[in-house]
């Protein structure tokens, strides 16, 4: 919603037209005391735009105001209805269904490393089926902690042409991770 205040106009006009939130909420089926605080935002929005664009005027603002309220309110529930304020929660304190306690390992996954280095060999794998020979020399390279110029010494190659082989590199890449 805007930081602007309602003009004096715009004030007495939604003074005016207030009681649409009370018929809106009432023909939704909607408790006044949990969903005014979220349509009264569409109403005034409403009331803002009305006033101020004399285009609108050619329609009935009720009809503006209903729809502003809907959609405060649509968007109110795809924000309750969002990943993040639906987790799943689990308290440490419960049983499983086995009646065990769940146990803290269960819950918080530590990096495996062994796990990690299968991964990073697979990718690899995967990857050098792609690559050239020169592009998977430098793979090795820089995954053993070389620089640039160390890289381009050792392969006796430009510095540009070690850059250029490690963007190839990442475009690989990219094709192996998501296909």
């Amino acid at each position: 919603m805007s930081e602007v205040p309602l003009t004096k106009k715009q004030r007495e006009f939604a003074t005016k037209w207030h009681n649409l939130i009370y018929t809106f909420l009432n023909e939704k089926g909607l408790s006044e005391e949990d969903y005014y605080d979220i349509v009264v935002f569409g109403f005034l929005r409403a009331v803002k735009e009305y006033v101020s664009k004399p285009a609108l005027q050619r329609y009935s603002f009720s009809t503006i105001a209903w729809k502003k309220m809907d959609s405060a309110l649509i968007n109110h529930f795809q924000s309750m209805s969002c990943q993040k304020r639906n987790g799943y929660t689990i308290s440490l304190h419960t049983l499983t269904y086995g009646g065990e306690p769940v146990r803290l390992e269960e819950v918080i996954s530590a990096p495996d490393q062994l796990m990690m280095q299968l991964e990073t060999e697979l990718l690899l794998h995967d990857l050098a089926q792609r690559a050239t020979r020169q592009q998977m020399a430098v793979v090795h390279m820089r995954s053993a902690g070389y620089n640039v110029r160390e890289i381009a010494r050792t392969q006796s190659i430009s510095m540009k042409k070690v850059q250029e082989l490690l963007g190839e590199i990442r475009d690989l890449l990219m094709v192996v991770c998501h296909g």
